[in-house]
């Protein structure tokens, strides 16, 4: 990400959920705020009728339209588990690089009791709460916790806040470890690991090596890194599965399930009738602290 600029890939994405809202009946996603948590560039685009058309062909649902799958699913994934905890009585929801997802003003006022916690960089974070302050009113039991993820660690960001370490957390980290070093990612779960209570959960994200995939799904892959290259925000993360599942174990997690392209395609997508699809390369994957 640029020094004193927002994250162009966090409005990418408002952009992405945006889009699914507008296009798909009934959305993967919903959220009602999503097309005004992105940029006015965004809004001008998908606010364009012939660009939709484009954007509804069967040609761009195979090849782009992967990505939209991918960003959607990944926030029903992790939405899904995390009210599962919070039925269980789970009382702290972390957002780990929180971009410019809605759910202060989607979800958090129906879970006082619940504290929310958004982590992310200063400049993505002031534009947040901008974007945030002029759509409604942002409730009590949602905290702000800015954080330069490349020159100190979650746990350090947490101890400024109210966070308690003795209560279980819920931490959703989404659309980031793809943009990450490999050593990164495993050096902030191992922080994690040290730092939350035992049975915490963690959701996330991971791309697979390119090398691995066939096809479209390869030279989709290569052109997307060309993309974010191009926003400064190039994906360098990547994780073979089983080598991931070991370094787990090893960082004091167990793997409660790990969905390949193929499992989230069958999960979440099987039912629609126009033949959506998960990417194959990116995976998610949910863990507890051991």
């Amino acid at each position: 990400m640029k020094k004193e600029s927002a994250s162009q890939t966090a409005q990418a994405a408002a952009a992405i959920r945006a889009y699914d809202n507008l296009a798909n009946r009934p959305p993967i996603f919903h959220d009602a705020y999503a097309l005004m948590m992105t940029s006015p560039a965004w809004r001008l685009l998908l606010s364009n009728k012939a660009l939709m058309r484009v954007f509804q062909t069967q040609s761009f649902r195979h090849t782009f339209g992967l990505l939209v799958m991918q960003v959607a699913t990944r926030s029903l994934y992790s939405e899904d588990w995390l009210f599962e905890a919070l039925d269980r009585g789970v009382k702290q929801y972390v957002m780990i690089g929180a971009g410019l997802d809605s759910f202060a003003l989607r979800a958090a006022a129906h879970y006082p009791d619940v504290k929310i916690y958004e982590l992310d960089h200063p400049d993505t974070q002031a534009l947040k709460i901008k974007t945030l302050s002029q759509l409604g009113e942002i409730p009590a039991n949602v905290e702000f916790v800015p954080i330069n993820f490349e020159a100190e660690k979650i746990s350090d960001a947490l101890q400024r806040s109210s966070y308690d370490v003795k209560e279980l957390g819920f931490f959703s980290w989404l659309g980031t470890t793809h943009y990450l070093k490999p050593e990164t990612t495993l050096s902030t779960l191992r922080d994690l690991a040290a730092f939350a209570a035992s049975e915490s959960e963690v959701v996330f994200d991971y791309s697979i090596p390119y090398q691995n995939l066939q096809g479209i799904e390869r030279l989709g892959t290569m052109l997307l890194s060309q993309v974010t290259h191009l926003l400064n925000e190039p994906i360098i993360g990547f994780f073979n599965t089983q080598q991931l599942h070991d370094l787990m174990w090893d960082l004091r997690y167990l793997v409660v399930e790990d969905l390949s392209g193929k499992d989230i395609t069958e999960r979440y997508l099987a039912s629609r009738k126009n033949g959506m699809r998960h990417t194959d390369a990116a995976h998610l994957i949910r863990l507890q602290i051991i």
